[in-house]
């Protein structure tokens, strides 16, 4: 795993027993100071060699976590161009959970044989009006 110095990377510990996992995703105490004011989660699928992202955003905060599947998932500092590649891996022991800040490019893509689920927390509401998305071609 390569992350730069202001990748946030949480190893979340998975509860297993004989009808699956259950993660702990996110609580109040793991969002930064004076965002603490509920926002939004989503759930997005991609099936088998699928890419989603290739955007980046000026004023949302995103983590987000693979619950299914294989995810390849590139994040590059839109400034600086640093990139950092990690793997969203369900099957591994615990289950991480990534930041991607504003101004960080992202993209993830399905390098499994099945279809990958994807949970991502966001600090502000999506806004069709507004959409704080902005096409950055990583993958």
């Amino acid at each position: 795993m390569i992350v730069d110095s202001k990748g946030d990377v949480a190893e979340l510990k998975k509860m297993v027993d004989k009808r699956g996992f259950l993660v702990e995703f996110m609580n109040a105490p793991d969002l930064p100071a004076g965002m603490k004011e509920f926002a939004q989660i989503y759930v997005a699928t991609l099936v088998p060699g699928a890419v989603r992202g290739n955007h980046y955003h000026k004023h949302k905060f995103e983590w987000v976590s693979a619950v299914a599947g294989k995810i390849r998932m590139i994040v590059e500092n839109v400034g600086t161009a640093k990139r950092t590649e990690i793997t969203l891996d369900s099957g591994a022991e615990t289950v991480r959970r990534f930041c991607i800040r504003p101004g960080e490019a992202h993209a993830f893509e399905n390098v499994s044989d099945g279809t990958a689920v994807l949970v991502v927390y966001t600090n502000k509401v999506y806004d069709p009006a507004t959409p704080d998305t902005y096409e950055h071609k990583l993958l």
